[in-house]
């Protein structure tokens, strides 16, 4: 059986996967990490391997979690056997040639953290599942299973994702790899689809339509089925 290892998003614990988790165990040996706050992309990587057996093992990466994922698979090639990023952009600040978030936005959101956490974080979650609030009740309960970081951690963890760019990273990986993107993506541009696909022209890309940010929260069975076909088409 498959082992597929799950690293959730931003200011997000494991619980976040709710259902979807389970489902995946159904085809899957599934193991879920709470992602730990270090300071450093590496530390958070190799803190993760180390709870890890010496088994290979495949990552699902959500959002932040994703970032994480492509720096584990290049650090430890000969355990990682394949990648899925899950809304996530593998440099999530724009650039000149790269879609993403503006860096005004992006500064002006970790100023709004520091000034009034719990709002920013309430704020964050709708954000995130813009134009679909029925979902929105639901994911607050999963939210509120365990005790949210704190500040400093989720302040640490967003300026990793501000100044990493993992593009070279994304492009040279040898382990097959999939992305699993929305097209109304609040925080993920859908412009990255076809510049992945230029970096890696054996990407698995898989669009959703109307799915968000949380598209396992949104479209689990479209989310299910992409992860099923890149999955049984690997050794």
């Amino acid at each position: 059986m498959k082992h597929l290892v799950l690293l959730h998003g931003w200011a997000g614990h494991s619980e976040w996967w709710g259902d979807f988790a389970t489902q995946l165990s159904q085809h899957y040996r599934v193991t879920l990490i709470d992602l730990p706050w270090r300071d450093n992309l590496e530390a958070i990587s190799d803190a993760i391997v180390t709870e890890l057996d010496d088994e290979p093992f495949y990552l699902l990466g959500w959002s932040l979690g994703g970032t994480v994922a492509l720096d584990i698979a290049v650090r430890y090639s000969n355990r990682v056997q394949g990648v899925i990023l899950m809304a996530t952009n593998p440099c999530f600040i724009a650039t000149e040639s790269w879609a993403g978030m503006p860096f005004e936005t992006f500064d002006a959101f970790a100023e709004q953290l520091h000034t009034n956490p719990s709002a920013t974080l309430q704020r964050f979650l709708a954000l995130q599942l813009h134009g679909l609030p029925a979902f929105l009740k639901n994911m607050k309960a999963r939210v509120a299973t365990k005790p949210t970081p704190k500040l400093s951690d989720l302040e640490t963890s967003l300026s990793l994702l501000k100044i990493s760019d993992l593009r070279s990273v994304f492009k040279n990986l040898m382990c097959p790899i999939a992305a699993i993107l929305s097209d109304n993506d609040a925080l993920i541009p859908i412009e990255i689809g076809k510049q992945m696909q230029t970096l890696q022209p054996n990407l698995q890309l898989t669009i959703l339509k109307n799915a968000g940010h949380i598209p396992f929260v949104t479209q689990p069975e479209n989310c299910l089925n992409a992860i099923h076909t890149f999955l049984d088409g690997t050794r």
